[in-house]
């Protein structure tokens, strides 16, 4: 069993897949960069949980290992809505349709400059209950974050259909064939298309509010293919235990404890990939 520490970035995916054996199961360096893509999607459990009747969601410019937190809410991301004045028929938080176009978002924290395209639809798959059930519909929206120190950039494409429903206190989550194309700083490329259920339980009951997500536990179960250059791999993945979310948080991920465990299939060859949290921003990858 050998373990990595940090965050690692990759850029020697398609060297080490022509020098492996077609009968070998997961390399380190495969694990290293599956954990990045994975984590990133883990911390995007937050996108499609909340709606802001002004920005549209409380969304994070990039969850991307390791960079500073930094909302879509500014001076210099202000996303085109349609209609304006949406209709929303049960007067509760979520309108009936309403479309949030990115293009032109900028965000800066140096040294991170993040960027942000595409669009997201938010649907109230209950118009005629008032209560919290939020339909997402992400369509090539893209986030770009670069270091400008080391000029490394690093990109998430996300497509698919995310939906919510809960309470005060809890939220249930799900994503069908919800896909991520995966650009890392090195230039190498996978992409993660996934189906994941997840509950949200907070710390404190009652604290959930439709625009604000509070600090709880996401307990994550699922399965997907990744996939980097013309190697697929199925993943199963679990939450043992439950992964915290910290609203206070201030470096992505923002998740300070728990594990997520992939099983991974390659060639017949099943590979344990673990993810562990440990602090805000910090995790640890373990293959066995």
């Amino acid at each position: 069993m050998r373990r990595i520490t940090g965050i690692a970035l990759v850029g020697l995916l398609a060297a080490c897949s022509t020098m492996e054996s077609p009968t070998s199961g997961l390399s380190q360096l495969e694990a290293t960069a599956l954990a990045e893509e994975v984590t990133t999607d883990a911390a995007a459990l937050v996108e499609g949980s909340m709606f802001s009747s002004s920005g549209g969601v409380p969304l994070g410019i990039g969850p991307m290992a390791a960079a500073p937190v930094m909302p879509v809410a500014s001076a210099s991301c202000s996303p085109a809505k349609s209609p304006a004045s949406p209709t929303n028929s049960d007067t509760d938080p979520v309108p009936d349709s309403v479309r949030f176009d990115f293009a032109g978002c900028t965000y800066s924290n140096p040294p991170y400059t993040a960027t942000l395209s595409g669009t997201i639809d938010f649907i109230d798959p209950t118009p005629a209950d008032s209560d919290f059930a939020l339909k997402t519909v992400f369509t090539d929206f893209r986030r770009s974050l670069t270091n400008t120190l080391t000029n490394r950039t690093r990109s998430a494409v996300e497509n698919g259909t995310r939906t919510v429903t809960g309470s005060p206190s809890q939220l249930q989550r799900t994503e069908t064939d919800f896909r991520t194309d995966y650009t890392f700083a090195s230039g190498a490329m996978a992409s993660h298309v996934r189906t994941w259920s997840a509950t949200f339980t907070a710390d404190v009951d009652g604290s959930i509010r439709p625009d604000s997500l509070p600090s709880g536990d996401w307990n994550l179960t699922g399965t997907s293919t990744w996939t980097s250059g013309a190697r697929s791999y199925s993943l199963s993945v679990t939450t043992n235990p439950q992964l915290h979310f910290n609203a206070e948080c201030t470096v992505e991920p923002r998740l300070d404890a728990g594990t997520l465990v992939a099983v991974v299939m390659k060639n017949g060859v099943s590979t344990g990939v673990t993810i562990q949290f440990g602090a805000c921003g910090q995790y640890t990858v373990t293959r066995s």
